[in-house]
């Protein structure tokens, strides 16, 4: 179910707001881009503030992506042979 409420927790305007489905990721980015207030995540945000957060992240959606591929750990390399090096005691 959708909130509503009458001030924007983002730019403070007098508006109709309702909560908007943002991941957590969209949130720390829009967060650490300066583009949100701390205090708006999760929390109502008018029509506005939304089509304006909803663009920034698909006109950053490049440099988003190009942060978190570069964030994720390189997968384990395992020997060659396949065959394990430590040997069983009798």
């Amino acid at each position: 179910m959708q909130h509503t409420a009458s001030e924007c927790c983002n730019c403070g305007t007098d508006s109709k707001c309702r909560r908007r489905e943002f991941s957590e990721q969209a949130w720390t980015v829009l967060l650490l881009w300066n583009e949100v207030q701390a205090s708006a995540v999760d929390q109502p945000i008018c029509d506005s503030c939304y089509d304006e957060l909803r663009e920034t992240l698909i006109d950053r959606a490049e440099e988003l992506d190009g942060a978190l591929n570069t964030a994720k750990p390189a997968p384990a390399q395992r020997p060659a042979t396949g065959r394990s090096r430590v040997r069983r005691a009798g």
